[in-house]
Formats: C-alpha cells, structure tokens, sequence
C-alpha cells in the first residue's frame, strides 16, 4: 500500500497505489475518505486477482497534495488527476468505480474521455446535475459553519488546531471542493458511452435509489444497469462491502465490460 505519485497537469502530486495484474481499475473514494479505505473494506483485495487495482487519493486527501484555493478543484483538474495516473502506470483505457464524491468525478471522467472503459458508480445517480437543491442547502449550511476554520487555517492563523484535529486541518480543502463543485458541469445519459453501473441503498440520504426510479425509462435507454439494495444507508453503500462488492464484481465481468 506504499504510495506512488503522479504529477497531474497543473503540477499537483496525486498519491496512488497499484495492487494485482489484469485489466485496469480505479477506485475513487469518497469526501474524507482516502484510498486506503479501499484496502481497509477489502475491495482490494477482492479484485487483485482479477484485475490491476489502482487506488487514488483524490487532490486535497491521504499522500496527495493540498491545494485550498476553489479553482484547484474545478471538474477538469479533478478528471486530468484521474488520467495522470494513468499514465503513470502506462495504461491507457481502464475501468472506474467511485464511491459518492468518487463517483460523481467518475460520470465526469466518463462524459469528458473515451478513456474510462466501465464505469461503477456507488451512493450517487449516474448523470444529471452535479450539484442538486438538497446539495446545495447543504453546502450553504457547511460554508456558513466551517469557512471560518478554512480561513483560519489558509492564513495560518490555526497552525495550532491542525496538530490536534487533523478534520480542520482538511476543512479548507473541503470548503474549496464544495465551492468548486456549484460550477462543475451537469452530465447527461447520452454523455456516458460506456457500459455503467449504479449500486445504490434505499435508506441513502443522497436519494439515488428515487433518482433511478424516477428515471427508469430513460435508463432503459441506454447501457446502463442499476442495483437498489434494500435497507442501506449512504456509509453502508461502503462499507457493506459482502453486499455491494458481488454486485461490482459481476458488473465487471460483463462480456460488453471485459472488451471495452
């Protein structure tokens, strides 16, 4: 699980990992998570024999660097970190799957390149708006509570609080990435060619699962497969990894998927 690095387009270091031998995977996490988080749920483990698992701190999280200003998390420097690994592990087209804010970068990746071969999205819906009017009152309600800690922090001023909470020491990332997201493009069913996959929980406050239903003959449409698993919360969607991780696992193996 040591960490490699890439040096994305901008000059960012992105942290990653590369676990396994086959066909190119990766696994994007989601917000104040990291790429261990992967390893610790045993995803990893359970696609390394199958597949070349690569998984990516996100910029702003675990070995990657740190920027804090809103532009340093606009959707294209957040897909070129994507490509940037890649790259550095001499791959060209690969799989993805994306855990909540993973899989939000995930349909951008998808919409923006003929790189992503597949695309696993878990807990958010497959296109539409980045960010919707539930998301929106809650990163109105984050700025409002948090912006005062990322200031603190951004003019050194809270140099002290970091050492003891590394969660404030990370706000000022995540005050920039919700800003940066309001302005992040919306996706849409035709802008996604590959095949893709939606896992989604009932009791998920992201409220993929009515976004599916609402959208069910669109989705009927196009390539797309969706999964609701009764009963799990949007952490769950993780971390009940016996539940989700069969459904992942048979998505990739998919004859359209294995050839793209």
């Amino acid at each position: 699980m040591a960490a490699q690095f890439a040096l994305s387009a901008d000059g960012t270091r992105i942290a990653y990992d590369a676990t396994g031998r086959g066909p190119a995977l990766m696994l994007l996490h989601g917000m104040g998570k990291t790429r261990r988080d992967w390893h610790k749920a045993g995803y990893v483990d359970r696609l390394k024999d199958a597949y070349t698992v690569i998984a990516v701190d996100m910029r702003g999280t675990g070995d990657s660097d740190m920027p804090t200003e809103v532009s340093d998390y606009a959707a294209d420097k957040v897909c070129a970190d994507v490509t940037a690994v890649a790259d550095a592990c001499g791959v060209e087209r690969f799989g993805v799957c994306g855990y909540s804010f993973g899989g939000t970068v995930g349909r951008q990746l998808a919409a923006s390149t003929d790189r992503v071969a597949a695309l696993a999205v878990i807990g958010v819906p497959l296109w539409g708006p980045t960010v919707d009017e539930v998301f929106d009152r809650f990163i109105t309600d984050f700025l409002a509570k948090w912006q005062p800690v990322a200031d603190a922090h951004t003019t050194g001023s809270a140099a002290g609080q970091t050492k003891t909470s590394p969660i404030k020491g990370r706000m000022a990332v995540w005050v920039a990435c919700f800003q940066a997201m309001r302005g992040w493009p919306a996706t849409r069913a035709a802008d996604i060619l590959c095949p893709s996959l939606l896992v989604c929980g009932t009791k998920s406050h992201t409220r993929a699962a009515d976004w599916a239903q609402a959208n069910k003959e669109a989705l009927e449409r196009t390539c797309a497969r969706v999964e609701v698993v009764e009963g799990l919360s949007h952490l769950q969607e993780f971390s009940d990894v016996d539940r989700v991780f069969p459904v992942v696992r048979e998505f990739l193996e998919r004859p359209d998927v294995e050839g793209g």
